[in-house]
């Protein structure tokens, strides 16, 4: 399934239970100070699901899409372990998913997927209890599998391998609903953009056979590029 569909589909539903949750009763004290308010929002679990948008220029991509382009659903959850006034910072864990094809002569097909996993080191600047600014660095690894089924051969090539990965970017995030400010749960909507790297790895590519007898090089790969994403989030 296209990653987009997939979180077009979450957010759908995302934000009609975060829009439920912002006008339900809350029975909470309505005598909280506004220093609690504003440590609830500082320090927070949060879970968000985004779409990621990836510009690739290397060459080594053109053997599985012809766009520049690669798309990625990413989720994400984290929490804040320190606060220091109006800043914040909050490590997590995180895994972006897509994939990529393409046809050549209309008989040779080529795929390649990639899951990413990293642990996104965030910190934020928070302007008030309703918007923040943050950075975030997300060291990682990847595993990047690639396919290529040849017409003339009894089966197709592949490989999987692991790589380090690291992503860098700034964004910015903001609740679209403050009418319940004690509710249990809060929406967000935010915005990053960035730069990601993953390691290159030469893709000669190997028969899927216990005993492979030939093997295919496409050459070198490198996932590097400039990125954006946007997402929808929860914290409590």
């Amino acid at each position: 399934m296209n990653p987009r569909s997939i979180f077009f589909g979450l957010a759908t539903v995302a934000l009609a239970g975060f829009t439920s949750t912002a006008y339900a009763d809350d029975s909470s004290p309505a005598s909280a100070s506004a220093g609690e308010l504003a440590q609830s929002r500082t320090a927070m679990w949060r879970v968000e699901v985004g779409y990621r948008g990836s510009f690739v220029t290397h060459p080594g991509y053109n053997a599985f899409s012809t766009q520049d382009y690669f798309s990625q659903m990413s989720v994400l959850a984290s929490r804040t372990i320190f606060v220091w006034g109006r800043y914040s910072f909050a490590p997590g864990i995180a895994w972006d998913y897509g994939s990529a094809g393409a046809t050549d002569r209309g008989t040779d097909t080529s795929s390649l997927s990639v899951h990413r996993l990293s642990i996104p080191l965030e910190g934020r600047a928070h302007l008030s209890d309703w918007a923040y600014g943050f950075l975030r660095v997300a060291p990682g690894v990847a595993l990047e599998q690639a396919e290529l089924d040849d017409a003339s051969a009894p089966g197709a090539f592949t490989k999987a391998r692991w790589l380090f990965s690291s992503d860098v970017s700034a964004g910015f995030a903001v609740r679209p609903h403050l009418e319940r400010p004690n509710a249990p749960m809060h929406p967000w909507l935010q915005a990053d953009i960035g730069y990601g790297w993953i390691a290159a790895q030469r893709l000669n590519l190997a028969e899927d056979a216990p005993t492979p007898a030939a093997m295919v090089d496409l050459g070198t790969l490198a996932m590097q590029g400039a990125f954006f994403r946007v997402a929808v989030a929860a914290s409590m």
